[in-house]
């Protein structure tokens, strides 16, 4: 091999070593916007369409013992493993009603919650206006009294995972 190029293999190598795993707080949709979503496309659809989970434990379609050593083994940082495995079984879990009846307008759940979410009190509410979410909900969007509680729950999660705060 040329001295240059095993030179630089190295280097490269060594620095991705050397490479800090991610601070607390990390945005798991944004992570997974950067580093997955051109293989896999948007999280939620790739779960659903991909995985499931059985007696608690998110499988993969093909990876059905051990999802996790595989993310590990497919460029997922290791502190990252457990919080995008928990991201990823929650919307294999929830049904896509906010991706059915919001995004159209609002777009994303994890880009609506970014721009138009906060957390008083351990309640969800809207920015600037501070109403809470599911007063809002109660005229808007011509959601049933069931799916509004879908729609602020699933928001609270996503807002966790943006914010990098978990639920």
């Amino acid at each position: 091999m040329n001295p240059i190029i095993k030179l630089l293999f190295l280097l490269c190598t060594g620095l991705a070593w050397a490479a800090p795993a991610p601070a607390a707080g990390i945005d798991l949709h944004a992570y997974w916007d950067q580093r997955c979503f051109q293989c896999h496309g948007h999280a939620g659809e790739f779960a659903r369409r991909s995985l499931r989970v059985d007696a608690g434990q998110l499988q993969g379609s093909h990876h059905r013992k051990d999802l996790e050593r595989f993310l590990r083994q497919h460029y997922l940082n290791d502190a990252l493993v457990a919080p995008v495995s928990a991201m990823l079984a929650a919307q294999v879990t929830t049904a896509p009603l906010y991706s059915q009846k919001c995004a159209s307008c609002h777009g994303t759940a994890a880009e609506f919650t970014r721009a138009s979410l906060t957390l008083r009190g351990g309640v969800l509410v809207g920015l600037p206006s501070g109403r809470r979410l599911s007063d809002t909900l109660a005229h808007h969007g011509k959601l049933t009294p069931a799916e509004q509680a879908l729609v602020v729950d699933t928001l609270a999660r996503v807002l966790g995972e943006v914010s990098g705060a978990g639920r």
